[in-house]
């Protein structure tokens, strides 16, 4: 996924996945077949969002590419002033600062 918090939440994610197989390893009967599953649960619902996500991303390109100058500039601030985190302001900036490079 592109966006830093869509990142953080598969790492966030995979650590629960990583601590339910732990507590599985050192389980046994019922309870280690429930951590199971629910291992199996959050893979399953993880795959699903991850691809909604990129599915949304993808539209979104597409809505940008036939969007005219003007209207891909405030859409643009609008996505900076929706950012909650200054992580993810400067992955933006850093973003920023590459296309500036690419374009002179």
């Amino acid at each position: 996924m592109e966006a830093s918090d869509s990142s953080g939440v598969k790492d966030q994610v995979q650590k629960a996945i990583d601590d339910l197989r732990s507590a599985g390893e050192k389980a046994t009967g019922d309870v280690r077949s429930s951590i199971d599953s629910a291992v199996a649960r959050l893979r399953d619902v993880s795959g699903d969002a991850s691809s909604k996500a990129q599915d949304q991303v993808s539209t979104w390109r597409d809505t940008l590419d036939k969007a005219t100058e003007d209207v891909r500039k405030e859409l643009g601030k609008l996505a900076v002033r929706a950012q909650s985190s200054v992580e993810a302001l400067d992955e933006i900036a850093k973003e920023l600062d590459e296309r500036r490079k690419s374009l002179k």
